[in-house]
């Protein structure tokens, strides 16, 4: 045999022997990679149900809730305010004297059956107490500081406020990570609500 054919078959068997090794390396590596994740597999479970889920569901929930979000508050007021306006008035009122009321007029009475006239002059005292129908037709005007002083209930819609612009930036940077389809696809347990 010529010496280039014996390294040739030396060359050959070192290369099935070295495949070999490589091959029974890389099977004996690939069995021990698998004897560890099925030894993991539970805690890899927990981990998808606890953080893992407990992330991507907390994530959803809370966009949800920021969204759905009101501020309300009670808010005191307190501030006079102008008041400027014509009232006019027209109606029947019944009135109560709250003194004695005097009255002393010119009189002309005429006699029956021709028989002249007296000229005279008539005292007369409406008293305290006394009712008085009356029609009053007039108009008020009214200028007039008012004061103010109130509780308002206030309901504001987070949505409806800037940072409704806000969320919405939020849930379109988290959409390529597509959580609701991602808390599905791991069959997270459902939201609390």
């Amino acid at each position: 045999m010529k010496r280039s054919e014996i390294l040739w078959l030396a060359f050959e068997k070192f290369a099935i022997f070295f495949s070999f090794m490589v091959t029974f390396i890389l099977v004996m590596i690939l069995l021990v990679v698998a004897f560890v994740a099925w030894q993991a597999a539970p805690m890899l479970l927990d981990v998808k149900d606890g953080i893992v889920c407990d992330t991507i569901t907390g994530l959803n929930t809370l966009l949800v809730d920021f969204e759905d979000a009101v501020i309300t508050r009670t808010i005191y007021i307190s501030q006079t305010i102008p008041v400027q306006f014509d009232l006019p008035l027209d109606q029947s009122l019944t009135v109560k004297l709250t003194d004695d009321v005097p009255i002393s007029r010119p009189a002309t009475y005429v006699l029956p059956s021709g028989g002249g006239r007296i000229n005279g002059t008539v005292h007369l005292d409406l008293p305290q107490g006394q009712k008085l129908p009356i029609h009053m037709r007039t108009t008020v005007e009214v200028d007039q500081e008012l004061p103010v002083e109130m509780d308002v209930d206030v309901a504001i819609p987070l949505r409806e406020t800037d940072l409704g612009g806000v969320i919405q930036q939020l849930k379109d940077l988290l959409a390529p990570l597509r959580l609701e389809e991602l808390e599905q696809t791991l069959q997270c347990p459902a939201r609390s609500p």
